[in-house]
């Protein structure tokens, strides 16, 4: 029997000699109750077979051992986690820039590409910058964002709280894709 020593980290479980219970209930490998019985005899009914004896929870005031190949058990675990974690989808947040005297085709070409966004659920932030002598045209900047965003309503949605943010000369706002 293989000694181990106490978890490493606080979602470990115990295992083998790290065992601090004196009584334990008993489940087999193969999930069938081997009945209440003490932590040496557990122990030595687990060596016999070469597995783990692991602490998995508790039942009626008393441990629940189980009696496993814990490493293996640890490794699939882990592979399912990383296989979970490749399958999730993470979203990007999208930057969409604009100028203030920018075109209608110009738009409407960002609004199909914003719309494509949408779709795979990425966030988008709008950008206008303002350069030297455009300065002047901040009125102008903020209603070509207000008009790009209110044609996009249909797709993505403000939360309640963004607004045009104005740093220095650039403009800045978040959109969400609606669900």
């Amino acid at each position: 029997m293989q000694k181990r020593g106490f978890p490493q980290k606080k979602n470990d479980k115990r295992i083998n000699d790290a065992i601090i219970a004196r009584e334990l209930m008993v489940i087999s490998d193969s999930w069938e109750s081997l009945g209440k019985m003490t932590r040496d005899a557990a122990l030595t009914l687990a060596g016999e077979q070469d597995l783990d004896l692991v602490e998995v929870g508790m039942q009626e005031w008393i441990p629940l051992a189980k009696i496993i190949d814990y490493w293996k058990f640890v490794f699939k675990q882990q592979k399912q986690q990383s296989q979970n974690k490749s399958n999730t989808k993470k979203t990007e947040l999208k930057t969409m820039k604009l100028t203030y005297k920018i075109g209608d085709h110009d738009l409407d070409v960002r609004r199909k590409q914003a719309e494509k966004w949408a779709k795979e659920w990425n966030p988008m932030k709008i950008f206008l910058q303002l350069r030297g002598r455009e300065n002047q045209y901040e009125d102008l900047a903020i209603s070509k964002i207000q008009e790009f965003v209110a044609s996009m309503e249909e797709f993505y949605r403000k939360d309640e709280k963004s607004k045009v943010l104005k740093q220095g000369n650039t403009f800045n706002l978040i959109l969400y894709p609606k669900k």
